[in-house]
């Protein structure tokens, strides 16, 4: 159109304008911008208005100027010198118009015609571009897919391109006609997205999609895939809880879809769906709580193997996995081999590990911990419970040794002293500053009929943690064969053994060093090993103790966990007919877990179980058997192992009509099958590490003699007693837990697919799985999930071709329905099978833990989805907006029933929950130019959960505190992971807690639990996401990344251990304390309670003095049975802070080595690099101190910072 205005203006008006610019002048000073923001500087200075085609405009490079006072003509002819390109000025009106003797002429022209046609179904194909190369010449195909166009005479190229096929060059130097045939392009990687079942072109997708690059896979410590995707897509929320090697990241894609099943998403590598290598509960799955350092489906990846990595959000995207696919998919595509060179490439780096230092965390040092013992002497405090101090340590210690006369008053002193200088550095003990090894090679390469692809790694991580270590061997083999030009294969192989060695599970390290005083030492005068005696048993009438030190405990103990993975896949794919294809995948994939745990007969565990110290009695004494663990150490083991069979046939019609309808249909089978089997949780005593790691032998019955005959004598033999001890004494048990579990599921899929005129796409994906976890009700087999969607490409429409600048703007919106199915069958009565251990009857026992309800569905999810993907500016500026609704019914749940039914609880179909979620991501290129580039990222989440049905009618009333105080509770118009806390009411007059609504007359125990605890928030962030910045510089790379979390609640860590009000000698406490209350008046001035000996613990007697018994109303339901008003202050909202911070996730710095320095050494490419990780985070809330808001409490420690050097290589 503009054009057009061009030219009629050319056509009608007079350039008699000439004397009317010399008197514009204008003053400019721009660096790099358009032609087009030029103009408008133009105009802003003159008022002259601006007519030019802005596509020619675009095609121009960015310009510079500084000029002072200088005329619009001078100006103009400057910056348009050498771009073919002229103006015209009309009575105020600038007309940017082409030179004239960059025409042809066409008295001395030749003629160049044509049709073009798809080289596949010979279809004429309108719109084709065919420009002359290094020219501004060029036309485009009509309707019949023809072209004409006047050239010079001379030897042209022409460049054939249209949107789908391989553009073509073609020389040409006189008239001639020709015939053009285009091929269909292979898209790259970067250019398609991949679902698992099907390649989808990106300006045809009408789904919900994340892609993460191999290049954003940047964190150089961490081995495992899950670690490196925090921050790096839209949807994904990712935390990384702790830094021990090999513990798994917990990962959510839009909050996820079910109450009690497993809330994290499916793993699809090459096609084959992964499972975790142990069956876990989805308790243990979903709670922030644990850590996992077991494993899950991708621990066997290396991620130098992974080309890109597409994460599946909506049900458009996720339906046509069924009801696995509820939670979201994420898929993983590994490289592949390319036709050329053979290529060797080495990968790898080292990496070092800052070890915890006290200066990170906000507890006490010695002086401070002996003023808190010092005040508890002084004013007379002593302990709840029994203790008399067995070792005389800290300052009690040198107390007691005063008072018996073993030190003279100058003695205490000197010792007092010392024990304020002390500071055993309880982290330097038992954390290191750790290095890790990690390196991959790879080679790759092909010719015309085949592919290949070879890689094996090695890594070797140390923990931050002294006695923890992780090694990892990967291999992978990638072929593709062309059988013929209709015929290709595809073998995949991958295989990883993955080792780690941790401390006992017995053995918490970050619980010692926070909370052992560091007031006791770690070693005693000799250098030798400090034991602190602590009590191993106590019968009401005296107590044996034994030496405990953890690094002696660290040396008679260890666990280790072994994980193998063996995956083969084959692919068939078969053009047989015109426009069909079929293809045929297999696969089979091996995983194995073996864990074992030891500890020996000599460590504090053992003493424990055994009731006095190592060696105290000899093994051969009858008395012994009755003991828990008489004889050796203890053994834990146990071994699962996963074998999962699938496969997956399809059948892909592909054609298109009348050159602007293309159809898609694909139609599907698939037969998989999954079997866990194995033994774990069984537990042998008597184990003895120190002679080739057997088992002590057993005390043997007499032998005895009569009338010349030999029999076995058991006069004196306590066989029970030993039978006793060997099934059931201490929760020891010789009796593994059998694993054996068998899925089978048929399948049966289609996706059909529309495209007109690359401008409408429509989309429809229908799934159905049956399988024997639904048991003998056929209603429930073959349950369909299904998604309809479409996407409107609206930067192809004819109103806004000639929109400068814009390369895509496409709508997409999606709706569909998706299923659950849970871990086991609820529709079968499950039993459990046991044995009962009495020595005088034993037998084998069962019981039910549920009955049959034929009335369960499957839980549902409805998700609606409308997004916007836009790209401006040749890609400059590119990203998407999204917004999703989704609806989760018929959520199983457990309910109370009337025991008539035969049990308390049973599962229903009665919950339900909604979603909100909105995303946006915008990349930009700021600067471009050839030795110098600056880009950014950006972005953003908000997930908003909120239960719609949840514990009501009355079922609360099987609710206690700790559902609430830990966020496991799902209550209507809160978030599932929401969580409440008592309400602080401030300190008493004596510096003791108090809390709202601990007496509540006229209140039920629902009613007072309700009113006594006040909702925090939400344990998992509604805002979360990534941003950063990278810079090339030359032959250097510096990028930053960050991530942030916001809008969720953590509680700080715990300021008392449990219910004990006052601290044991050997026990630190946390910094906050020195502000605690100290004398009346304080309570104005600060929440930390005083030190204090009054238990204050809960009864409903009200003749209660308040202190060591506190009167409360309906205590067995708003405080749970056994606590007090201490542990309460830790679980009440003074202790609850705002957990929104943002992460410094890391910073790199790459430097390309210059080809000249390697001369004929065969080196196409060295890259070295250097990154730290984790370097550090700013939370909100200054109440936390340092403590990091994502550290699990009491679990583990949290992430750490990481040091990194890294080595590209390719030959």
């Amino acid at each position: 159109m503009r054009m057009s205005i061009v030219l009629i203006l050319s056509a009608v008006l007079t350039l008699n304008a000439a004397t009317y610019s010399q008197s514009k002048r204008v003053s400019l000073n721009l660096t790099d911008v358009s032609f087009s923001y030029l103009f408008e500087e133009i105009r802003k200075q003159t008022d002259y208005s601006f007519f030019f085609n802005e596509d020619k405009i675009a095609e121009l490079e960015k310009v510079s100027v500084q000029k002072t006072n200088i005329s619009v003509n001078q100006l103009l002819d400057e910056v348009l010198y050498g771009t073919g390109l002229s103006y015209r000025m009309v009575d105020g009106v600038i007309i940017i118009v082409e030179k004239e003797n960059d025409k042809v002429d066409q008295s001395q022209s030749i003629t160049v015609s044509g049709t073009i046609i798809d080289a596949t179904s010979n279809a004429l194909i309108p719109g084709v571009n065919v420009m002359v190369k290094n020219s501004r010449l060029g036309t485009s195909t009509d309707f019949d897919g023809k072209f004409s166009m006047n050239l010079p005479p001379k030897e042209s190229i022409l460049v054939i391109s249209y949107i789908g096929y391989k553009t073509q060059e073609i020389k040409v130097s006189k008239s001639m006609q020709l015939q053009i045939k285009m091929e269909l392009e292979t898209l790259d990687l970067g250019e398609v997205v991949l679902t698992g079942y099907q390649t989808i072109d990106k300006r045809e997708l009408t789904s919900s999609i994340a892609e993460v690059n191999s290049e954003d896979l940047d964190i150089v410590g961490a081995i495992s895939v899950d670690k490196m995707l925090e921050g790096k897509a839209t949807g994904l929320l990712v935390s990384n809880l702790s830094a021990v090697p090999g513990a798994a990241a917990k990962i959510r894609i839009r909050s996820g879809s079910t109450f009690t099943g497993n809330q994290s998403p499916l793993w699809v590598v090459d096609g084959v769906v992964y499972e975790d290598p142990v069956p876990l509960s989805a308790d243990q799955i979903n709670s922030f709580d644990n850590i996992n350092i077991i494993g899950n489906a991708i621990t066997g990846i290396n991620p130098s193997d992974i080309a890109k990595i597409d994460i599946l959000k909506d049900a458009s995207a996720t339906a046509i996995y069924g009801t696995r696919a509820a939670n979201g998919v994420i898929v993983i595509t590994t490289k592949r081999g390319k036709q050329g060179q053979p290529s060797l490439t080495y990968s790898g780096g080292y990496s070092f590990v800052q070890a915890p230092r006290y200066s990170d965390f906000n507890l006490m040092t010695s002086l401070e911990r002996i003023d808190v013992s010092r005040e508890m002497y002084q004013k007379n405090l002593g302990y709840s419970g029994f203790y008399d101090n067995v070792g005389r340590l800290g300052y009690e210690g040198a107390l007691m040794n005063l008072w018996d006369g073993t030190y003279n008053y100058q003695q205490f002193k000197d010792r007092v002293g010392y024990l304020e200088t002390l500071n055993s550095d309880w982290f330097g003990e038992l954390y290191r500053n750790s290095f890790s090894q990690r390196h991959s090679v790879s080679a790759s390469g092909g010719g015309e009929k085949s592919r290949y692809y070879f890689s094996l790694g090695y890594d070797d991580q140390r923990g931050a943690e002294n006695n923890v270590d992780l090694n990892r061997i990967t291999a992978r083999s990638n072929v593709d064969l062309d059988i013929r030009d209709n015929i290709k294969l595809s073998f995949r192989f991958s295989g990883s053994v993955q080792k780690g060695k941790y401390n006992h599970s017995s053995i918490n390290l970050f619980d010692t060093a926070y909370n052992t005083s560091r007031t006791i030492p770690i070693y005693d005068e000799n250098g030798d090993y400090f034991f602190q005696p602590q009590e191993i048993y106590s019968d009401g009438y005296g107590k044996e103790y034994a030496g405990y030190n953890i690094l002696h405990e660290m040396n008679n103990s260890e666990r280790n966990i072994t994980n193998k993975d063996f995956t083969v896949s084959a692919q068939l794919r078969w053009d047989f007919m015109k426009n069909l294809r079929f293809t045929s995948q297999g696969s089979y994939r091996n995983t194995t877990n073996l864990t074992e745990e030891w500890i020996t007969e000599d460590s504090f565990y053992a003493a424990k179980l055994r009731t006095y110290d190592a060696f105290e009695n000899l093994i051969e004494d009858r008395q012994n058997v009755g003991s828990t663990l008489p004889f050796g150490g203890v053994y834990n083991g146990g071994m699962v192992s996963q074998d999962t069979y699938t496969i997956t046939n399809q059948l892909n019609y592909n054609r298109v009509f009348g050159n602007r309808h293309a159809f898609n249909v694909n139609l599907g089978q698939e037969a998989r099958s999954i079997q866990y089997w194995g033994a774990t949780g069984f537990t042998v005593p008597g184990y003895n590490h120190y002679q080739g790691r057997g088992f002590v032998a057993l005390p043997n019955p007499g032998i005895g003699r009569e009338d010349g005959n030999s029999f076995i004598d058991f006069s004196e033999y306590d066989y029970d007693a030993m039978f006793y001890w060997l099934t059931n004494r201490g929760g020891l048990s010789v009796y593994p837990n059998i694993t054996d579990r068998l899925q089978n599921t048929m399948s049966f899929f289609g996706i059909i697919n529309y495209v007109y005129d690359s401008r409408y796409v429509l989309n429809f994906n229908m799934r159905s799985d049956g399988s024997n976890a639904f048991g003998q009700y056929e209603r429930y087999k073959f349950k369909p999930t299904w998604s309809a969607s479409a996407r409107w490409n609206i930067h192809n429409e004819k109103f806004l071709k000639n929109a400068g600048g814009l390369d895509e703007l496409a709508l997409r919106a999606s709706y569909g329905i998706r299923g659950t199915m849970p871990n086991g069958s609820p529709y079968l009565v499950i039993a459990n099978y046991g044995k009962n251990n009495s020595i005088y009857y034993p037998e084998n026992t069962a019981d039910l833990s549920a009955l049959p309800n034929a009335n369960l569905r499957w839980e549902k999810t409805n998700t609606t989805n409308v997004g916007l993907n836009y790209s401006f500016l040749g890609g400059r500026i590119s990203g998407a907006v999204d917004y999703a609704y989704s609806k989760s019914t018929d959520l199983l749940q457990a309910r109370p029933v009337s025991l008539v039914n035969g049990t308390a609880v049973q599962l229903f179909n009665s919950g339900s929950k909604d979603v909100n979620t909105f995303e946006f991501a915008i990349r930009t290129v700021n600067v471009k130019k050839d030795d110098f580039a600056w880009s950014t990222h950006f972005n953003f989440s908000h997930d908003r959960d909120r239960v719609l049905e949840g514990f009501e009618d009355g079922s609360q009333r099987n609710l206690t505190a700790y559902n609430y105080l830990q966020g496991n509770i799902y209550r209507a118009g809160f978030p599932t992971s929401g969580f409440f806390s008592y309400q602080f009411d401030g300190l008493s007059e004596e510096g003791l807690p108090t809390f709202k609504h601990l007496v509540e007359e006229n209140m039920t125990p629902e009613e007072q639990l309700e009113a006594a605890l006040v909702y925090e928030g939400s344990r998992t962030p509604r805002f979360y996401g990534g941003f950063g910045t990278q810079i090339k510089s030359g032959n250097f790379t510096i990028s930053a990344n960050f991530t942030y979390k916001l809008g969720y609640k953590t509680r700080l860590l715990s300021l008392y251990n449990g219910n004990q009000n006052l601290p044991l000698p050997y026990e630190n406490m946390h910094a906050d304390f020195n502000r605690r209350w100290r004398q009346p008046g304080d309570e104005l001035n600060t929440s930390i309670p005083a030190i204090s000996n009054h238990n204050m613990t809960f009864t409903s007697s009200t003749s209660a003095d308040g202190y060591s018994r506190v009167y409360m109303t309906n205590h067995g339901t708003v405080v749970p049975d056994g606590t007090s008003a201490w542990w309460m202050y830790d679980y009440s909202d003074e202790r609850t802070v705002d957990a929104s911070h943002f992460r410094f996730q890391s910073l790199t710095v790459n430097y390309n080595v210059p080809s000249q320095f390697f001369g004929k050494a065969g080196v196409k490419s060295l890259n070295i690099g250097v990154q730290g990780s984790n370097l550090g985070f700013f939370a909100f809330d200054s109440d936390l101190k340092g403590q990091d808001p994502e550290q699990v409490s009491g679990i583990g420690m949290p992430t750490l910072p990481n040091y990194s050097l890294s080595l590209n290589m390719s030959f």
